[in-house]
């Protein structure tokens, strides 16, 4: 579960140069499966976040061991005291209902689920044990952002030989593309965040505003409703929310980064369709028309409870954060597809989302391998991911194509059915190439788009300064930079 809570506060970490790489892999090969590990560098890395605010050490050295804050979540009812034992580290709320089920119907497997941090903590408890040499678990929640990271220092195994790609099929396009690289793969795709235009149909219908169907609509309605109530805004516009910013440029053919694996990468911020991206939500922001706070906060959901904000670009599992906060707009916001840069289109976006890998140094990949397949590649195991308090959005299409998924509604919504929005955008959105760096990306973003968020700087100039960031920072690791 990718969710943007995660990724608020990041402290910097070093990372592992690409002259690092062979030794790591050699040393992650003598590993054996344990539930220890030690200090260690984390290697680059990068997708969207989770349902907690990370806070990791920030250094190798102060780096605590898992072992010192672990909490573990689902592992008994296992049915043989001689099943083989399998650690599986995940935060995703009540995912250990999933594993109970799994140890009650595969007597031969055991698996433990630990929970050791959502998002940063949990890559660094990793990397520090890939660096050590132990101390992996055998299956681990990855965000889709993230996972390039362990595959270029290859501390995650090819789930091809164990049978991954009879799952194929059984999944969204752009989702298997994203744990891919060329004929392995590297992961099972779990869940994840579609976007939609999520809007308070009480205060549009007020303004007369209708929901837009392009962003020249949007940015029109943005204009007559500030104009029409200088404390109201069409939505927020979050700049240090790197992932969300992505999001939205991916939707806009604006993509960034060009990463296929190896030590190649395309770093582009500066292109004609980034800058005509930015100066399109720059043109909003110098006339005060948005309403710059970060998003997935107490502050923004209060300003859309309050008639402040009238919509949020937002994922599919954005109404289950916001519900906890509403209370006078319960039952006004209904879900209806993003608008788009061409009249006519229907292009999607994706903000979240997780995957399945199965670490290299686990002694049993098989049996992992089935349990990360039987998670998220069965429908006994969504039946149990997609209710509460989990809600996972899936990436399983009998799921997405399932009647009852579409019609389930909550009080955000009234009897309206936004999941309709959410899974018509699902099965066409474009994969995603991330850069192997994203944890650095993250971490810089929210120093360099600071000055936008606060109205000091321009997005165009925020773009510019990201590029030049990334490219010195990809050129130190020892990448190809092609720009």
């Amino acid at each position: 579960m990718n969710r943007d809570r995660t990724r608020k506060t990041r402290s910097r970490r070093p990372q592992l140069a690409l002259g690092g790489i062979a030794a790591l892999a050699a040393v992650t090969g003598l590993a054996a499966c344990s539930s220890g590990s030690s200090s260690a560098t984390p290697p680059a890395s990068t997708s969207p976040s989770a349902s907690a605010t990370s806070g990791s050490t920030g250094s190798a050295s102060a780096a605590a061991s898992p072992s010192s804050s672990v909490t573990v979540e689902a592992g008994a009812n296992c049915a043989s005291s001689n099943a083989v034992k399998i650690t599986f580290w995940a935060w995703v709320p009540g995912l250990g209902r999933a594993v109970t089920a799994f140890n009650q119907t595969h007597p031969g497997i055991c698996v433990t689920q630990e929970d050791v941090g959502a998002g940063d903590p949990e890559y660094v408890a990793i990397t520090n044990a890939i660096k050590a040499g132990s101390g992996a678990p055998d299956v681990a929640e990855v965000e889709y952002d993230e996972l390039p990271s362990f595959v270029i220092t290859k501390s995650v195994d090819n789930l091809v030989p164990y049978g991954a790609n009879n799952y194929k099929s059984d999944f969204v396009p752009w989702a298997w593309q994203e744990v891919s690289q060329g004929a392995a793969v590297y992961a099972i795709p779990g869940d994840a965040g579609p976007m939609a235009f999520y809007y308070n149909s009480a205060l549009l219908a007020k303004y007369h505003i209708t929901p837009p169907t392009t962003w020249a609509q949007f940015a029109t309605a943005a204009a007559t409703l500030h104009k029409d109530d200088p404390s109201a805004y069409m939505t927020n516009f979050s700049a240090t929310d790197l992932q969300w910013i992505m999001s939205l440029m991916a939707q806009d053919n604006a993509w960034p980064f060009t990463y296929a694996g190896g030590s190649s990468v395309t770093i582009n911020w500066t292109g004609p369709a980034q800058m005509a991206f930015a100066q399109y939500w720059q043109n909003m922001l110098s006339a005060h028309e948005l309403n710059s706070t970060t998003d997935v906060s107490a502050t923004s959901f209060a300003d859309m409870d309050k008639d402040i904000d009238a919509s949020w670009l937002s994922s599919a599992w954005g109404p289950s954060y916001f519900l906890p906060d509403a209370k006078s707009s319960l039952g006004d916001w209904r879900a209806t597809s993003l608008p788009q840069w061409t009249a006519g289109a229907d292009v999607a976006a994706n903000w979240g989302g997780s995957s399945y890998p199965v670490f290299a140094q686990s002694q049993h990949p098989q049996q992992a391998a089935e349990f990360a397949e039987w998670l998220n590649a069965t429908t006994a195991s969504w039946n149990i991911t997609k209710t509460a308090p989990s809600l996972l959005f899936p990436t399983y299409v009998p799921l997405l194509n399932d009647p009852s998924y579409k019609d389930l509604n909550n009080a955000l919504s009234g009897t309206s059915n936004p999941n309709v929005a959410f899974t018509g955008a699902a099965s066409h959105i474009s994969s995603d190439q991330w850069p192997p760096f994203m944890t650095e990306a993250l971490n810089e973003a929210s120093t360099v788009f600071a000055g936008v968020q606060n109205g000091k700087e321009t997005l165009q100039a925020a773009f510019t300064s990201f590029q030049n960031v990334l490219v010195s920072y990809a050129k130190a690791q020892g990448f190809t930079v092609d720009t």
